[in-house]
């Protein structure tokens, strides 16, 4: 099925997905004799079939196949690998047998790890799994591909480059919310509709995690803020377990008129996800088949965004302040420690620069003799996770710009093109593909015209282009360029001329400049600089690339009689005032040196910031070094390692911090006692105890698990994991063997949680003095007091001050 076929579909009529088959297939003990449920494909066809034809009967349009996990990371983990090609064409010609009319979706979700730096998986392992799995749906010819269940921005994207490559069809992308409008990574509503618009996707909608009354109200704010076609897809509410059954508590009449809110707002596709069941959708499609969607036209917006902000820059006070200290271009301690394979000067640089009122930060690596692809991208790769302001890549390497930007958790801004045609050719394709906002210099080969109507020719080049490629304008930001006043006194007036003109011509497009390169070779440049940001702003521009740490408050009319050459006598006059050793001069820029931080105030820094580049090899060194005889100094760090992440958990508590920052605080935990553990190892260290994790038998999810695991480390807990659907016997026998403090045990399905209590009723008979602790997405604090649990944890933070507890 072409785009343009479905989007005319949906234009006519309301379309009903299928409803939950995870659940369905366990309510009818369909999992019986499978690894995965996508075996079910190949090995009892029938079962799954079963499931297709009850839902078609129940009035869905739209079938997804049963390829939710036919991805190569999952499917290595079970020996499955060599049967995916099969899985795939029977999942989609199961559906094909039963029905000529519904339509055929591949259905992609998570890979069950995250990507760089919250994970091991690179971007591109990312990529190139979702890739098989989207090839192996278009090869087996279905109609749609959605991707859902995502909670995370970058797998997303990575999730749709793949299929967009490999898929010619209509993509919808949905991601998994909590209550509060934000995923467990940390990413709001509207950064998620900025990255699937960008994307060009051509539906995006909210899936899974909560029940329907809750996600109305989220999907309230998506119809409100995109003017996409938009998929609606709650579960029937949080699951329970209720005399070991899971029962999932909303019902098929909360389910429809919650369904029917959303579809007052203008919600395209409904369907149902975890707990519902062919009635749902049968009872959903007595209210909405065939019924006409509700139009909806919002005002455009021109977002920017991060993991976790969006903002549109129309509405944001102008200047927009991009911060332009993170450049190696004749600041010498950036550069020596960018030699050094060091980012922890660049990202107190970004900290300071944010604080000091910078809304998005230009990133430039260009030094020399160093690999600008890989510096440019593990920069941006630390600081979008430090600061959360959008980013503007600055390189003249396109190796490195397409690699830093496919590496963004948002959408950013590119710096910089010119109207040299063979650049164009090679940067615009990339700002197509990932939907990057972009930054064009009206100069060429020939260097920059003397003419604001010159300026203006090559701004019309250039969007002649753009216009080629098919990118919006309002992803353009024109730059007329600005020349020092000392040398070229009639620039300034051309600069602000072909600015006002260019509002007037491209008025979709945006305006930048670079502020400081005005006053070269003048003395007193911040009173020309900042005088000269004001006139910019009265002629239309809207980002300033400019030192946020400086006096942008002054507005000197002598100033301004210079920048606009009112007289002969303009210059003479400046210099007059401005070069006088009378003068008080204005500082350029507010100290932003800090006073010499004790070892352990840098370590804990570095913990709190999550910044692994703050040198901590030498930093622990220096703590055990400078620690007086008497006291012992693997306690010293240790002591300074758990105040910083106590001030973490604090911050986790009350969403300062999200899951992104309390991996990368983990990291650096681990880093600091691993080192100190090797510098110490003759010392007879004693270890605070070691913990067992492992998810129970029959569950096969992992996440939470692992990030539980690097939590506990970074506590200085030795974790011994043992993997995934885990037999209840290899727990306890590992318990008795390596005599842990505790045992922590994670389930996401309800369906397995009764193996939790098995491991407790396992270590009770045989009086193996361990506790227990136990977590996960289905499970309460009254189940685990239920089943005898010693503890009950939400999340990581949680699970690592429940378990200090419990050492003696």
């Amino acid at each position: 099925m072409n785009k343009q076929t479905f989007l005319s579909i949906m234009q006519n009529r309301v379309l009903l997905m299928d409803g939950a088959t995870g659940t369905e297939l366990q309510r009818k003990n369909y999992l019986d004799g499978v690894i995965v449920p996508e075996e079910l494909n190949i090995k009892f066809p029938e079962r799954i079939k079963d499931i297709y034809a009850t839902y078609i009967q129940a009035g869905s349009d739209i079938i997804l196949a049963n390829t939710f996990g036919i991805n190569p990371i999952k499917l290595k983990k079970y020996q499955l690998l060599d049967k995916a090609d099969m899985m795939v064409k029977s999942g989609i010609n199961l559906i094909r047998e039963l029905s000529s009319d519904v339509i055929v979706a591949g259905d992609i979700s998570s890979l069950g790890e995250y990507i760089d730096p919250l994970g091991s998986l690179s971007f591109d392992e990312a990529y190139e799994a979702f890739s098989f799995q989207a090839s192996l749906l278009s090869k087996y010819a279905v109609d749609i591909i959605v991707i859902e269940t995502i909670t995370e921005i970058k797998e997303l994207k990575a999730a749709i480059l793949a299929t967009k490559d490999n898929f010619n069809g209509p993509i919808i992308a949905q991601m998994t919310f909590l209550q509060d409008g934000i995923t467990v990574t940390g990413t709001n509503l509207q950064s998620f509709i900025t990255m699937a618009e960008s994307l060009e996707v051509d539906v995006l909608g909210l899936n899974c995690s909560i029940g329907s009354t809750e996600l109305s109200d989220l999907i309230k704010f998506v119809c409100s803020n995109t003017n996409l076609p938009i998929s609606f897809k709650p579960n029937a509410g949080m699951p329970m377990l209720i005399n070991n059954k899971t029962l999932f508590p909303e019902s098929k009449d909360e389910f429809v008129e919650s369904s029917l809110k959303a579809y007052s707002y203008g919600v395209n596709i409904f369907g149902g996800c975890c707990g519902t069941t062919p009635a749902f959708i049968q009872a959903l499609s007595t209210q909405l088949k065939n019924k006409k969607p509700i139009f909806r036209k919002n005002s455009n917006k021109y977002f920017l965004s991060t993991r976790t902000v969006a903002f549109d820059v129309n509405c944001t006070q102008k200047p927009i302040i991009i911060g332009e200290r993170i450049n190696p271009t004749n600041r010498q301690r950036l550069q020596r420690e960018l030699y050094k394979g060091s980012l922890s000067f660049a990202i107190d640089e970004a900290r300071a620069q944010v604080k000091s009122g910078a809304k998005l930060l230009d990133i430039n690596m260009g030094i020399s003799n160093v690999d600008e692809v890989i510096l440019l991208k593990n920069a941006v790769n630390h600081i979008q996770e430090i600061v959360s302001v959008p980013l503007c890549i600055d390189s003249s390497n396109t190796n490195a710009i397409e690699e830093t930007v496919k590496n963004c958790a948002g959408k950013p801004i590119i710096n910089s093109v010119n109207g040299n045609i063979d650049k164009l050719k090679i940067i615009l394709p990339i700002v197509k593909r990932y939907g990057t906002m972009l930054v064009a210099l009206t100069t060429n080969e020939h260097g920059i015209p003397e003419t604001a109507e010159r300026r203006l020719e090559i701004a019309t080049q250039i969007i002649n282009y753009v216009d080629k490629y098919n990118i919006k304008r309002s992803n353009i930001i024109f730059d007329y360029l600005v020349l020092a006043i000392s040398s070229s006194p009639t620039q300034s007036i051309e600069t602000l001329k072909a600015m006002e003109l260019s509002k007037k011509i491209f008025p979709e497009c945006s305006l930048i400049l670079g502020i400081s390169n005005i006053s070269f070779g003048m003395p007193s440049r911040q009173v020309i600089n900042s005088t000269f940001l004001k006139m910019t702003v009265e002629a239309g521009l809207d980002f300033a690339i400019i030192d946020p740490h400086a006096d942008w408050k002054i507005d000197n009319k002598i100033a301004r009689d210079l920048l606009l050459n009112k007289d002969k006598e303009a210059m003479r006059n400046y210099m007059k005032v401005f070069s006088s050793k009378n003068y008080q001069q204005v500082p350029l820029v507010k100290s932003t040196n800090k006073k010499h931080l004790t070892y352990d105030k840098q370590l804990y820094n570095a913990i709190l910031d999550g910044n692994e580049n703050n040198n901590i090899n030498e930093i622990v060194k220096q703590i055990i070094t400078a620690t007086p005889f008497h006291k012992n100094p693997f306690n010293q760090v240790s002591s300074c390692i758990l105040k910083a992440l106590n001030i973490v958990g604090q911050r986790f508590a009350s969403k300062q911090f999200f899951l992104p920052q309390i991996i990368m605080s983990a990291k650096v935990a681990q880093t600091a006692f691993s080192i100190v553990k090797k510098i110490l190892k003759n010392e007879n260290i004693k270890p605070i105890g070691s913990i067992i994790i492992a998810t129970v038998k029959g569950d096969i999810h992992d996440i939470g698990k692992n990030i539980v695991g690097a939590v506990l480390e970074s506590y200085g807990f030795d974790v011994v994991d043992m993997g995934i659907n885990v037999d209840s016997y290899a727990i306890i026998s590992k318990a008795k063997k390596i005599k842990p403090i505790a045992i922590g045990l994670s389930a996401l399905m309800t369906t397995t949680m009764p193996e939790m209590k098995k491991v407790i009723h396992l270590r009770n008979i045989n009086k193996i003095p361990v506790k227990v602790i136990i977590g996960g997405a289905a499970v309460t604090k009254q189940y685990a007091n239920d089943i005898g649990a010693d503890a009950y944890a939400k999340d990581a933070m949680e699970a690592a001050i429940s378990i200090k507890t419990f050492i003696k």
